[in-house]
């Protein structure tokens, strides 16, 4: 279904390992004011597709009369690291 196909998106490959590459800078203290600007944008960006993820496994559990934490446990979905 499209719902399915929403929540499998995930985040496109190229951002997530900048986005953890930006992570592991900001750990080691090593981050410069651009590379802290990026960060900020990409964590609105990345925010916002994990909430329109969210939102499709909403619909979806609400479709199967089921739970956000039901689904997600019959999907074999984590919560994110950060929640």
């Amino acid at each position: 279904s499209e719902l399915l196909l929403k929540i499998n998106q995930g985040i496109p490959a190229e951002i997530q390992k900048r986005y953890n590459r930006l992570i592991a800078k900001r750990r080691a203290e090593t981050l410069t004011a651009n590379e802290h600007a990026e960060l900020l944008r990409l964590t609105k960006q990345v925010e916002k597709l994990e909430a329109r993820r969210i939102e499709s496994l909403a619909e979806l559990a609400r479709l199967r009369n089921t739970t956000l934490t039901a689904l997600m446990k019959k999907l074999n979905i984590r919560k994110p690291r950060y929640a």
